[in-house]
C-alpha cells in the first residue's frame, strides 16, 4: 500500500531509533512548511511510522511529541514567511505560479479566522498554505501560536494512532497467515488505485467532455455509413432504437472477432502465461477467512441479487414513470447479459477449475465482471447526472469500488482466468459508456436520487443476504482448493515416507519461520484425548466478539482465544494449548491435514508443531500473541505427555534455516501413531527425542 520508493526509508527508521524522532520532526515539520508540504508524503509516512509504533520499533511518546514539535514548527516558519514578505508573497514563487490556490487561501481565512488554521491541518492543498496567508494577513502572533500548538497537538495522533491500529491488525492478521496480511495490502492498493485513476480521468476529461462529442459529430457527418449510428448515439432529435439495436450488433460481432482472435493465438501468447501465473499466485494466497469474505462478495454479485437489484429499480423508476431512465437500464442490464452468454456459448473458453455446467461452464467473459460492471456503471450514470459537475466523480468511483471487490473474487477464488476478467470488464465498460452516452445526449426528467439509492441499496441487502444465508457453505464446499491424495503404505511413512512431507508451514512462499516438528497418523480425536489428560485443553476460539478481551490487561492470558494460524490454505484441525508457569506464555500445539493417507485403511496423516504463545502488551492494555522461536523446548514438554502412543523421533537433514530471526530448531521430528496391537506392552518406544532414529 506503501510506495516502493518510501520502504527503504521506513527500514531504516525501524532499524535506527535514536534517529527516528529528527527524522519524525523533519517530516511534520515538511508536511506543514509552506509549498513544501504539497510535495512532500508526510501524512503518508506518519500514518507509515504510527505502523512502526505497532510493531515495537518506536515508542509512542516520544514520536508524538516530536511528531507535534515538527508541526509546530513548520507552521510556525511558514507564519514567519508570511509575516515578513506581507502582500509581496504573492509575487514570490511558487506561489506566483499558482495564483488560484493562494486566492483560495485568503478567501479560507477571511471566511473562517483563525479556525483556518485548525481546519487547514487536515486539508491537503490548504495545510502548508494557510499558516503563510495568517502571516499575510498580520494575524497577532500570540494567538497563532497557541493556535497552532493546539492543532498540532490534535493533528499528530490524527495522524499516527489509525497507522498503529493499522499495524497491530497486520500484526494479527499475520500471526493467522502473512498471505493473509499480503491478500489485505493488495486489495486495499488495489482498490485505492482504482479509485484514483477514476478519478482523474473524471476529472480529466469532463471539461473537455463536449468539444469531443462535438467533433465525433463533425467527423461522423462526413461519413455516411457511421453517420446515422453517431447520430443515434450523440444527437439528441436523432431517434434512437434502430440506431441503438444497431450498435448493440456491431459491438457483439466485433468482440466475438476479437475473443475468437484471442482464442487463436491463446497457445503460447504472453497473456497465457500471464493467466496461469496470477491464477498460481492468487491460490498460494488463500486462507479460509479470506475464501469466505471472498466466496461473500463473488454472490454479491451472483445473477440473482443482480436481477434483484435491476427488478427493483425497474419497478421503482416504472412507479415514477421515468420511462427513458427505465428503458436504457433495462437494455444495458440486458444487454450485457446477453453478450456475456453469446461469447460464452460461441467461444467455449474453459475455466481454471470446473465450477458450473451449461453456459456456466465455460469462462470468456467474466460474467460476473461483466454483467455487474454494466448495471453498477450505468447506475452511477443516472446518480451522475442528476449531481453537479464537480460531484459527479463520486458514483463512478463507487461503483468501481464494488466491482474490484467483485472482479478480484472472481481470480482470488480461481473461477477465471485474469484475461475472462479484462475481457467482462472491457466488455461491461464499452456497454455501459454507449449506454450511457445515448441517455446523457437525450432530454429525460431528473431521478429523484434518495429514492433510487435507497431501492438499489435494499434490494442488494435483502438480496445478498439471503444469498448469502442460503448458498454460503455450499459455494464454499463449491470454490474450495483441490488437493491430490497421495496414497503411502504405513510402513514407508514411519521408516523414511515422513520426509516427503512438508519441513515448514506454508504461508508465504520463500519464509521457513515455523518448522512442522509433528507427524501423527490416526484420528485427531484419539490424540486429543491421550493429550487432555495431561493438562491439555481445547483453547477459546477467536471470534470477532471475544477478540475484545485483547485490550482487558486484567483477563488471563490462558483465558484470551487464540488465533488460528493457516498452512497450505488450511486453518488447523486440532488446536490444543497447555499453561506454563509463565502466566504470559503458553504451549500450543497445532495439526494441520496433509494430502497423505496410509494404506488401504486411507488413515490421515497430519502435521504440525509446539510452539510457545507469547503475550506482547501494546500500550499497557493491547494484548498482541506473538509466537516464539524456540520449538525444541516446547517439543521435549510435549514428547513426555505422549504416554499410551507410539513414539519415535527422527532427525530432518539438510540445510536448516539460520540467522538472528529464525526458528531455534535442531531439526527433530516427533513421528506419532496409535500403538499396534502387538505393542500395547510396551507404548512410547521413543519418548523423547533426544536420541534421534531412522536417519
Amino acid at each position: 500500500m506503501l510506495p516502493a520508493t518510501l520502504q527503504p526509508f521506513l527500514d531504516w527508521l525501524a532499524q535506527h531509533p535514536t534517529w527516528a524522532g529528527i527524522a519524525v520532526f523533519l517530516i511534520a515539520g515538511s508536511e506543514s512548511l509552506a509549498v513544501v508540504g504539497l510535495f512532500v508524503p508526510g501524512a503518508l509516512l506518519l500514518f507509515a511510522i504510527g505502523a512502526l509504533v505497532a510493531a515495537g520499533s518506536l515508542e509512542l511518546v516520544p514520536t508524538l511529541a516530536w511528531a507535534t514539535a515538527g508541526a509546530v514548527a513548520g507552521d510556525g516558519l511558514s507564519f514567519w514567511l508570511g509575516r515578513h514578505f506581507h502582500q509581496r508573497l504573492r509575487l514570490l514563487w511558487p506561489f506566483n505560479r499558482s495564483p488560484e490556490l493562494m486566492a483560495r487561501a485568503v478567501d479560507f481565512f477571511q471566511r473562517h479566522g483563525g479556525k483556518s488554521v485548525v481546519m487547514a491541518r487536515f486539508i491537503g492543498p490548504l495545510r502548508p498554505i494557510i499558516p503563510a496567508v495568517a502571516g499575510m494577513l498580520d494575524m497577532p502572533a500570540s494567538r497563532f501560536f497557541w493556535i497552532n500548538v493546539l492543532s498540532a497537538a490534535v493533528w499528530a495522533p490524527a495522524y499516527i494512532l489509525p497507522g498503529m491500529a493499522l499495524g497491530a491488525s497486520l500484526q494479527l492478521a499475520a500471526q493467522v497467515a502473512g498471505r493473509l496480511v499480503v491478500l489485505i495490502v493488495l486489495l486495499l492498493a488495489s482498490v485505492w488505485l482504482i479509485l484514483w485513476l477514476v478519478r482523474r480521468v473524471f476529472r480529466l476529461l469532463q471539461p473537455h467532455a463536449s468539444a469531443i462529442i462535438g467533433r465525433a459529430l463533425d467527423w461522423s457527418r462526413s461519413h455516411p455509413v457511421i453517420r446515422p449510428l453517431a447520430g443515434a448515439l450523440l444527437d439528441p432529435d436523432h431517434p434512437e432504437a434502430r440506431g441503438l439495436a444497431i450498435l448493440a450488433i456491431i459491438l457483439v460481432v466485433t468482440a466475438w472477432l476479437f475473443a475468437a482472435v484471442l482464442a487463436a493465438v491463446a497457445h503460447g501468447s504472453p497473456l497465457q502465461g500471464l493467466d496461469l501465473l496470477l491464477y498460481r499466485w492468487l491460490q498460494n494466497l488463500r486462507t479460509p477467512w479470506a475464501d469466505r469474505l471472498m466466496v461473500a462478495f463473488t454472490e454479491l454479485g451472483d445473477a440473482a441479487v443482480l436481477a434483484a437489484v435491476v427488478a427493483a429499480a425497474a419497478l421503482w423508476l416504472a412507479w415514477r414513470r421515468r420511462w427513458k431512465a427505465l428503458g436504457h437500464w433495462l437494455a444495458t442490464a440486458a444487454g450485457a447479459a446477453l453478450m456475456v452468454r453469446v461469447l460464452k456459448l460461441t467461444l467455449q473458453v474453459p475455466r481454471p477449475t470446473p465450477l458450473y455446467e451449461g453456459a456456466g461452464a465455460f469462462a470468456f467473459p467474466s460474467a460476473h465482471a461483466g454483467t455487474n460492471l454494466a448495471v453498477y456503471g450505468f447506475l452511477a450514470v443516472l446518480v451522475a447526472r442528476e449531481l453537479a459537475a464537480e460531484r459527479r466523480w463520486l458514483p463512478y468511483t463507487a461503483a468501481a469500488a464494488w466491482i474490484v471487490f467483485i472482479a478480484f473474487s472472481r481470480l482470488y477464488l480461481g473461477a477465471h482466468w485474469l484475461s475472462d476478467v479484462i475481457g467482462g470488464l472491457s466488455l461491461g465498460l464499452s456497454w455501459t459508456a454507449l449506454m450511457g452516452i445515448a441517455y446523457r445526449r437525450h432530454p429525460a426528467p431528473p431521478v429523484a436520487l434518495r429514492g433510487l439509492l435507497a431501492v438499489v441499496l435494499g434490494a442488494l441487502a435483502l438480496a445478498g443476504s439471503w444469498q448469502i444465508s442460503r448458498h454460503l457453505d455450499t459455494d464454499l464446499a463449491r470454490y474450495a482448493q483441490r488437493h491430490t491424495i497421495v496414497t503411502m503404505a504405513p510402513s514407508a511413512w514411519w521408516t523414511s515416507g515422513w520426509r516427503e512431507l512438508p519441513v515448514y508451514r506454508m504461508d508465504l512462499e520463500g519464509e521457513r519461520e515455523h518448522p512442522l516438528t509433528v507427524q501423527w497418523a490416526g484420528s485427531l480425536p484419539t490424540l486429543k484425548a491421550a493429550l487432555v489428560r495431561h493438562g491439555w485443553r481445547v483453547p477459546t476460539a477467536a471470534t470477532v466478539a471475544n477478540s475484545l478481551l485483547w485490550l482487558s490487561p486484567a483477563t488471563p492470558f490462558k483465558e484470551l482465544p487464540v488465533l488460528p494460524q493457516v498452512h497450505a490454505g488450511r486453518h488447523e484441525a486440532l488446536l490444543l494449548a497447555h499453561a506454563t508457569d509463565d502466566p504470559d506464555r503458553l504451549l500450543v500445539l497445532r495439526l494441520w491435514p496433509t494430502a497423505v493417507v496410509l494404506g488401504n485403511r486411507q488413515q490421515p496423516v497430519w502435521v504440525g508443531n509446539v510452539s510457545a504463545l507469547i503475550r506482547e502488551r501494546l500500550l499497557g492494555f493491547l494484548t498482541l500473541p506473538h509466537t516464539g522461536r524456540d520449538y525444541d523446548g516446547p517439543l521435549r514438554v510435549f514428547a513426555a505427555d505422549l504416554a499410551g502412543l507410539d513414539v519415535k523421533a527422527v532427525q530432518r537433514s539438510g540445510p536448516l534455516t539460520r540467522g538472528e530471526e529464525a526458528p531455534r530448531w535442531n531439526g527433530r521430528v516427533l513421528l506419532v501413531r496409535s500403538p499396534p496391537p502387538d505393542a500395547a506392552a510396551a507404548p512410547n518406544r521413543d519418548p523423547t527425542p533426544g536420541a534421534p532414529r531412522g536417519q
